[in-house]
């Protein structure tokens, strides 16, 4: 049975190897200073001269620094190499965490509408349902299959992105119609929540892009807000605006917030917050790694800050306006 290296036992082997090359290297230093001064008793006894002892000493000082000094390099490139190999573990298990939580994410996000489309069509076959409920079904069953496309989309452009920044066909886009316009359909989108939605829009800003891309981002992020929200009334504030060369378009919620530790991961690939077992909302962990891949891709950055869980969250992207980057 192979043993598996934990980054725990990695960190426990990499400390006792700098103490074992900590202490070869105090051990040849105080060796090499003895064979130092045996050369210059054997010369004293062989009654040379103190001007030749002095030469002795000098000399065998310089050689052995120089000789130290090699072996202490060797230690430390040694040292170093061992801290990448157990940062690169750390790594890996973290990468392999991450892979886990997906495929238990992803079961999940197919499993329920599936489960939804069996009952929607079980129900549609029965000759006890009438026609008006078997009308108002269709809709339901177009939701989860638009879910499920979603799903498909999100994990094919991921691998996409991962191989290689795919090249994107782009255009001159009007920013604030488009951002408008999810807004609009996000308040027309069937939701338990109540939502409250303030806009300040600066007029007429243009990106050079690829629409679908942008949509996807900004679909990710609203979406976001509303999913990650235990509030009874959902509130969305967004803002763009323009600063010399730079747009600055920014989502805030009023939802549950990131401790800062998450900040620094969310945007990872995978990523989710907490524990896939005991996780109350849905998601892949795909939508922000997208977002920010897509976002890079169109030459801008995208950032988050929360104050702490329970104090909402804030996105914010910058682009060039007009950039053909």
């Amino acid at each position: 049975m192979p043993i598996q290296i934990t980054p725990k036992k990695s960190l426990t082997l990499f400390i006792i190897m700098t103490i074992f090359l900590l202490a070869q290297a105090v051990w040849w230093i105080s060796f090499m200073a003895i064979l130092v001064d045996e050369k210059v008793e054997l010369a004293k006894k062989l009654d040379a001269s103190p001007d030749f002892i002095s030469t002795i000493h000098k000399e065998e000082t310089a050689r052995q620094i120089m000789v130290g000094m090699e072996g202490v390099v060797f230690l430390l490139v040694l040292a170093f190499g061992l801290w990448l190999v157990h940062k690169s573990i750390v790594r890996l298990q973290k990468l392999q965490h991450h892979q886990q939580n997906f495929m238990m994410a992803v079961t999940h996000e197919l499993k329920t509408p599936l489960s939804s489309l069996n009952i929607y069509l079980d129900t549609l076959q029965s000759p006890k349902i009438s026609e008006t409920d078997k009308a108002a079904i269709i809709p339901k069953m177009k939701e989860d299959i638009h879910r499920l496309r979603n799903l498909v989309d999100n994990v094919l452009e991921a691998s996409r992105y991962e191989q290689s920044r795919p090249e994107q066909k782009k255009e001159r886009i009007n920013l604030t119609a488009l951002v408008s316009e999810r807004l609009t359909d996000l308040k027309r989108a069937p939701n338990h929540k109540l939502l409250k939605l303030h806009q300040s829009l600066s007029p007429d800003v243009y990106i050079y892009g690829n629409r679908k891309s942008i949509t996807r981002v900004l679909d990710a992020l609203l979406g976001n807000a509303v999913k990650y929200n235990t509030n009874p009334t959902v509130i969305i504030d967004v803002t763009l605006s323009t600063s010399n060369d730079d747009i600055l378009l920014k989502i805030t919620d009023n939802g549950i917030g990131l401790e800062k530790k998450e900040q620094r991961a969310v945007f990872d690939r995978f990523y989710r917050v907490g524990n896939e077992l005991t996780r109350d909302f849905d998601g892949t962990g795909l939508g922000l790694y997208l977002s920010r891949e897509i976002i890079r891709a169109h030459g801008g950055d995208i950032s988050v800050h929360s104050d702490g869980l329970g104090k909402g969250t804030t996105f914010t992207i910058t682009l060039k306006k007009e950039s053909h980057a």
